[in-house]
């Protein structure tokens, strides 16, 4: 439960980085919500490439349904289950062959237990870009799940709201934001989060 909540992560750094939004952080609003281990996090990360949301969802199911018999699989189940019935029966395409090879080396290299516990000095943001199928978006995606926030998983949703609500690209908005340091990435996250908040007040108040 402590990881699911990220109840140990520490905010100092993040409150004296971000003053705009240190209230919310104070609030609660940095910690992110996370899976039971780093190896559940990975795999719905990989399941999100180039799909919508309710395929995730339902790869996520098929995953948890047959190789995990009802919970998330550990690594070994993953590989038990082979790539052939995660591209055919749980319906993971393109992503099974790569979340097979990923797996494999990831054990190999010793970035992550056979229950799924990563590593985080082992999983660094080049490392994971190594990976078969992991480009930057997940490799970053990934490394905020780790409280690594200096990178922005950049995805087609960040590149539409930078350019309606900053009429900038992400490389623009990260040059403009330098006094965040290495929390670049929570910051835009608690900049869209107080937008929908001070939206909610003006919608109650109206």
């Amino acid at each position: 439960m402590r990881r699911w909540l990220s109840a140990d992560w520490e905010p100092t750094g993040a409150i004296a980085a971000l003053t705009e939004t240190a209230e919310l952080i104070g609030r609660g609003g940095g910690r992110m919500l996370r899976g039971s281990s780093f190896y559940e996090d990975f795999v719905k990360t990989v399941l999100t490439i180039n799909t919508s949301w309710s395929s995730t969802c339902r790869m996520v199911n098929a995953v948890v349904a047959e190789p995990g018999n009802g919970a998330f699989p550990d690594p070994d189940a993953i590989l038990d289950y082979g790539e052939e019935r995660l591209r055919t029966r749980a319906k993971l395409g393109f992503r099974a062959p790569a979340l097979i090879a990923a797996t494999r080396r990831m054990l190999e290299d010793g970035a992550i237990t056979s229950s799924g516990e990563g590593s985080p000095e082992r999983l660094a943001h080049e490392y994971l870009i190594s990976l078969k199928g992991i480009g930057p978006y997940a490799a970053a995606h990934c490394r905020v799940l780790l409280h690594d926030f200096s990178r922005i998983p950049i995805d087609s949703s960040v590149i539409a709201y930078l350019r309606e609500r900053h009429a900038c690209d992400p490389a623009a908005f990260a040059e403009s934001r330098l006094s965040w340091g290495a929390y670049l990435a929570l910051g835009y996250r608690l900049t869209r989060l107080r937008e929908k908040l001070e939206q909610a007040d003006r919608a109650n108040s109206e």
